[in-house]
C-alpha cells in the first residue's frame, strides 16, 4: 500500500468483509524481529480472548489501531492475515511492551477475522460486552 503497510493473505475467508460501523472480532499475535510479544489466544495464563472493535472508528472507544483497521479493511471472515506495519502505523515513537518493542519499529501482525456483526443488527449487544470480545483494545496496542 502506498502507506507502507504490507498484507499477505495466509489463509482467504469465505464470509463478510467488515463495513463503516461493523463490530468486528479479531484474534491477533504481534510480531517484533520474528519473536512472538504479544497474542490474544494466549491470555495470561486465561482462555483465549479475541478482540473486538468497531471498523472504521479511528479513536477513543471501539477503535483500533491504524494497522490493524487498514490491514483487515477487505478480509473477509475466516480469513487470516500478515500485516507489517510501519511505525507511524502501529506503535509509532513510544512503542509497546516495555521496551520489548521499540520506539519506532516495523511490526508483524497475524490478524484472523473471526465475526463481522453489522451495524445495527443488535442494539441490545454493546461492543466488548459478554464474554465474545474484550473491550479496550486501544489498551492493547
Amino acid at each position: 500500500m502506498d502507506n507502507g503497510l504490507i498484507v499477505k493473505d495466509l489463509v482467504a475467508g469465505k464470509g463478510n468483509s467488515p463495513k463503516p460501523g461493523d463490530a468486528c472480532t479479531v484474534h491477533y499475535s504481534l510480531y517484533y524481529k520474528g519473536d512472538e510479544i504479544e497474542s490474544s489466544r494466549e491470555s495470561s495464563g486465561l482462555a483465549a480472548s479475541p478482540i473486538g472493535f468497531q471498523f472504521g472508528v479511528t479513536e477513543g472507544v471501539g477503535s483500533v489501531i491504524p494497522a490493524i483497521a487498514l490491514g483487515v479493511a477487505d478480509m473477509k471472515v475466516g480469513g487470516v492475515r500478515r500485516i507489517t506495519a510501519p511505525p507511524e502505523l502501529a506503535f509509532g515513537k513510544r512503542g509497546r511492551q516495555g521496551g520489548r518493542v521499540p520506539p519506532g519499529a516495523t511490526v508483524d501482525f497475524d490478524v484472523q477475522l473471526l465475526s463481522v456483526k453489522r451495524a445495527g443488527t443488535n442494539p441490545i449487544t454493546r461492543q466488548g460486552s459478554g464474554s465474545e470480545a474484550k473491550t479496550g483494545f486501544l489498551d492493547l496496542f
